[in-house]
């Protein structure tokens, strides 16, 4: 009797775990993304994984990490190599009162970048060696700066996300401005999952 009974909880101890675990995607809520940059990827070589932590009220915290990365798009068709790695965090504002962490959004962010970059500066054909000469430059990519941007965020089907993004930030402290502007303009196009 005692392994009978015995038998039957466990029996139903099971049926609720999976009737529990059967519940649809759609009402768990979601509180996190996990995005990459495929537009840096493209025209800069720049890795980068990004994080968003989802809260209340259309607001989520967002950090990421770039690998290969480049002061903006500067010199992105010369870049020989790429020792810069750096880390970003902003915080999402969304404007919609209907979507979910989707739709029109602000964020102010602060970037912390350190590095070189190796570019190609100029190449030129010697005539005594009868050879091109390729001359490189390296610079310093380092630094800290702060800024703000704007985009726009798509959901699809409740996991996958888009967004159009562009910022603009202005570094802060000491930082080469001879080969390098102090303002840096930075372009999106994001593809994320959200679980």
């Amino acid at each position: 009797m005692k392994k009978t009974i015995l038998c039957v909880t466990i029996m139903l101890f099971a049926i609720c775990n999976v009737n529990a675990q059967d519940s649809p995607d759609n009402d768990l809520p979601k509180t996190s993304e996990i995005s990459t940059n495929l537009l840096d990827l493209v025209v800069a070589g720049t890795l980068n994984f990004n994080y968003e932590r989802l809260f209340k009220q259309n607001q989520s915290l967002y950090l990421g990490v770039n690998l290969f990365d480049t002061y903006g798009y500067y010199d992105a068709g010369y870049i020989e190599e790429s020792t810069a790695l750096s880390f970003n965090a902003a915080y999402f504002i969304y404007f919609s009162k209907e979507k979910d962490h989707a739709g029109f959004f602000f964020y102010p962010q602060l970037k912390l970048r350190t590095g070189e970059v190796t570019v190609s500066d100029y190449y030129y054909y010697d005539d005594v060696i009868n050879s091109t000469v390729e001359n490189e430059f390296t610079y310093d990519v380092g630094g800290f700066s702060a800024g703000f941007g704007i985009g726009h965020k798509w959901m699809f089907s409740n996991k996958f996300t888009l967004t159009l993004k562009g910022d603009i930030a202005r570094n802060l402290g000491n930082f080469d401005t001879d080969y390098l502007e102090n303002i840096e303009l930075r372009f999106g196009v994001n593809f994320g999952y959200r679980f």
